[in-house]
């Protein structure tokens, strides 16, 4: 079976270790591994991919991504890069959350299919 390379597991797990505390299971609780900084990725993606065919095209899919996320840098168009992020998590059952309120600080607000800003 098509695995991860270390080298997209390491770029991953720091992606989800940067974005820790604003992800969210897209899965309902139970169905699949979850995907964290600690969690072994190449499971997450059995868990969540059953036919071995599909987990091959995801593994080439994340490459791709993760390549992608590299070449943008962090100097790179920030929606963008976002983008690009939020394709990764999704593809691992990831969904990055809006910010609530209390969460975001003074000066913020967050609205129903927004994401925060300040005024």
């Amino acid at each position: 079976m098509k695995k991860l390379a270390p080298v997209t597991v390491y770029y991953i797990r720091k992606l989800l270790r940067k974005e820790q505390g604003s992800l969210k299971c897209i899965v309902v609780d139970g169905a699949c591994l979850a995907a964290n900084p600690e969690a072994d990725l190449n499971a997450v993606l059995e868990s969540l991919y059953l036919d071995a065919e599909e987990i091959a095209e995801e593994v080439l899919h994340l490459e791709t991504l993760v390549m992608s996320h590299q070449m943008i840098g962090e100097n790179g168009p920030a929606g963008q890069l976002q983008k690009v992020e939020a394709e990764i998590f999704w593809v691992l059952g990831l969904k990055k959350i809006a910010l609530s309120s209390e969460q975001s600080g003074p000066g913020t607000r967050v609205g129903i299919g927004m994401t925060a800003f300040s005024y």
